[in-house]
């Protein structure tokens, strides 16, 4: 072999063999990012012992929502946060920043897709009517939302790793410690459908959070390799903090397990009336709800039937107080209605922080024409039985998330109409004049709650809890 043909074959072979090393290590690192990537996966379903040891499984455990800004809200100030007893009032007129602007053009999308409703109210303000839009969570809209504000798109997932990057912390003044930096792509995956909602076109654009969810966006994880196997890198000091409480790393899972219990047979099963109290059907007149109008006393009566409060005439008030300008005005017009009588009264003693003063003032009382609405078994102003119009049955497997592995979990939600009212509620001058009345029969009583199913006992319904409120603000409405 001349010296030509050897240069030839020399430059030959390193070549192969550069390309044979490129390949190995090509598939080395695709093979690393399968298994980090594997083990990412499998830790969304870890359950942590400790808030801070797994940032994986925390992420994948909240609530990807929509939000809606109250501050936008310039009404009359909220006294509930439940469900349908807040509005958003937002002035039609003056000066608003680009925040607001973008504020109000979210809950506009929210009306097009009617989670939200809209409506033109006008409100005094500095003893000038102003004219505001009142928007206002639909049934819908509760039927989507988690919480207070949050209207539900689903839960983010870990889709894919695309780069892995190795470096080394210090961990002490002396001391390194190697770990890699894993760029991970999240998002919701595309077998988890997104509410029907959320694809308008008005949703998409108000809210950029859904085309970044469903498009993806990186997310950093620290990983180190333990023994072999890929894990979140825990610093020296979580691992100090679990060694002392006794607990080590944990290595309990979720199941993601569909639930044995079929919705059809805890329809049959769920009777709402064993689950009722029996004041959730009255309704109240200005001062006997924590929630609703205020009064400044109400006055004691021999008779725990007897309704008598009282508004005081010469009384300093703060700018906070609307007893004046918001209750009296509401009493006098029940007393138009016949509802209620009133008369003058001196040296009423003042309540709580007025106690030992003594008011002049205006008492207002139910009228004898009226006392039987009051049902005498319940002590209350009774509507009668309900009917129950079901929004969400859901029921959570045994062993998922934040469950029992003994016990599958139903939340429900659901809205009580009074379709057959007593006698007394068609009065056509009530209606119009008792906002709470009206309030009941137009948007009903809501609740919601949950209760458990013992899946050792023929599915027998636990423990649980709920409540239940009327489905409208009674000052809003006023």
């Amino acid at each position: 072999m001349d010296v030509l043909q050897a240069f030839f074959v020399t430059i030959v072979l390193v070549l192969f063999s550069n390309i044979y090393a490129f390949g190995s290590s090509d598939m080395e690192f695709d093979s690393q990012k399968n298994d980090i990537f594997a083990a990412i996966k499998k830790d969304e379903n870890l359950k942590p012992h400790f808030t801070y040891e797994s940032s994986i499984s925390n992420f994948v455990s909240e609530d990807q929502c929509i939000r809606i800004n109250h501050n936008l809200h310039k009404g009359e100030r909220q006294k509930s946060k439940r469900a349908f007893k807040w509005v958003i009032d937002v002035p039609t007129k003056g000066k608003i920043s680009s925040k607001e602007a973008i504020g109000i053009k979210e809950l506009n999308a929210l009306v097009t897709v009617k989670l939200l409703s809209k409506k033109t109210v006008y409100i005094d303000i500095d003893s000038i009517k102003q004219k505001f839009n009142r928007y206002r969570l639909t049934v819908k809209g509760w039927k989507e939302s988690v919480g207070r504000d949050c209207f539900y798109l689903g839960k983010a997932k870990h889709l894919s790793v695309t780069k892995v990057k190795k470096i080394q912390v210090p961990i002490s003044r002396d001391s390194k410690e190697t770990l890699y930096k894993v760029t991970t792509i999240v998002g919701i995956a595309r077998e988890q459908k997104l509410p029907d909602w959320a694809n308008h076109q008005d949703v998409r654009q108000a809210f950029p959070l859904v085309d970044k969810l469903v498009k993806g966006y990186e997310r950093i994880i620290s990983m180190n390799k333990v023994n072999g196997q890929w894990a979140e890198y825990l610093s020296p000091s979580s691992v100090k903090r679990m060694a002392k409480s006794g607990r080590t790393k944990s290595s309990n899972y979720f199941n993601t397990n569909a639930s044995i219990t079929k919705k059809e047979s805890m329809l049959d099963a769920f009777e709402i009336e064993e689950h009722r109290n029996k004041y959730w059907s009255c309704i109240s007149l200005p001062g006997q709800s924590s929630n609703g109008v205020r009064v400044d006393k109400e006055l004691k009566s021999s008779s725990q039937y007897n309704y008598s409060v009282a508004i005081f005439d010469n009384m300093k008030r703060s700018k906070l107080d609307d007893i004046e300008i918001k209750t009296k005005p509401y009493l006098e017009r029940l007393v138009g209605a016949g509802l209620l009588t009133s008369h003058l009264q001196n040296g009423i003693e003042g309540n709580k922080k007025n106690r030992g003063k003594l008011f002049n003032g205006t008492v207002y009382q139910l009228s004898s024409n009226y006392n039987h609405i009051i049902d005498k078994n319940k002590g209350c102003i009774y509507l009668g039985k309900g009917k129950v119009n079901l929004v969400e049955l859901k029921i959570i497997a045994s062993n998922a998330r934040g469950n029992h592995s003994l016990q599958e979990i139903v939340k429900y939600k659901y809205i009580m109409t009074y379709p057959e009212p007593p006698e007394w509620v068609k009065d056509p001058v009530l209606q119009s004049q008792w906002s709470d009345l009206k309030g009941a029969l137009d948007y009903g009583l809501a609740c919601d709650g949950t209760f458990e199913i013992d899946l050792t006992e023929e599915r027998k319904m636990g423990a649980g809890s709920g409540s239940c409120w009327w489905a409208y603000d009674s000052v809003a409405e006023l």
